[in-house]
């Protein structure tokens, strides 16, 4: 299951720099929107991917989520060094909520988050694998 939401999250975050990619052809302003969602549901698969990996349950809210990252943090110092928590929910802000559902983000805005989610995606999968060795 854990290696399913990695990559859903990888195909979700590709789809997001797609979108970005047709907007700057046809200036609609709504594949921004769509990029903003497609970033956040890749970052919110990943952390399914962490959590289940550590033995959580899937969680079902984004309050669990955080409440499961939070409890991760303190038995798993790479997580807390990560700060995993904190850029949840930040990536939650600005691409959830700033993104898709006010739609106040610039085209670079977009980009920027979502580089920043790809990052998030590259280090929860590397602690998954190291996890697994």
């Amino acid at each position: 299951m854990c290696s399913t939401f990695i990559e859903e999250a990888k195909k979700a975050l590709s789809l997001a720099f797609k979108e970005v990619e047709e907007f700057r052809r046809d200036r609609e302003f709504l594949r921004l929107r769509d990029a903003c969602e497609k970033g956040w549901l890749a970052i919110v698969l990943v952390t399914d991917a962490l959590l289940t990996e550590f033995g959580f349950k899937k969680p079902e809210s984004y309050v669990e989520r955080r409440t499961f990252l939070k409890e991760l943090e303190k038995n798993f110092l790479r997580v807390a060094e990560l700060g995993l928590r904190d850029r949840f929910g930040a990536r939650g802000y600005y691409l959830h909520i700033l993104g898709y559902r006010e739609g106040v983000l610039s085209e670079e805005e977009v980009v920027e988050e979502l580089e920043k989610a790809k990052k998030y995606v590259e280090d929860v999968e590397a602690i998954v694998k190291d996890v697994r060795k």
